[in-house]
């Protein structure tokens, strides 16, 4: 019996990643949605998007970079929180390409809201 068990989290904990181009989104909505969702309600948020597959709409606040993978921002325009959305290392070359206040589609895993929402292993939709 505990061998069962032993194999059933291993299979889990070796399970592949999805490939987020690949597959479709689980949930579409602006980035501005996302971001009032988390200010209405956190709990029912992270019910409804954490470990999901979100594709979100907006335009471009801000591009940075951490550890040499780009991470796109959109603002809040009712506060101070945002969406970050941490870019797989292949999109930075089409992140160069992208400006301030363009409009963008991004696809990602939602991992929870930390002042801003955080979204990883982005990538473009529109690009």
């Amino acid at each position: 019996m505990i061998s069962i068990g032993l194999l059933f989290v291993l299979i889990l904990y070796n399970k592949p990643l999805s490939d987020i181009k690949k597959s479709k989104a689980d949930i579409t909505l602006s980035a501005q949605d996302l971001i009032d969702d988390y200010s209405k309600d956190e709990l029912l948020a992270d019910k409804k998007y954490v470990n999901n597959i979100i594709e979100i709409k907006g335009d471009i606040f801000k591009i940075t970079a951490d550890n040499g993978n780009s991470i796109i921002a959109f603002k809040n325009i009712n506060g101070e929180s945002s969406v970050l959305c941490h870019m797989l290392p292949e999109e930075n070359l089409n992140v160069l390409k992208l400006k301030k206040n363009n409009p963008v589609i991004i696809k990602g895993i939602c991992t929870g809201y930390l002042l801003d929402v955080i979204m990883v292993r982005c990538v473009l939709v529109n690009n």
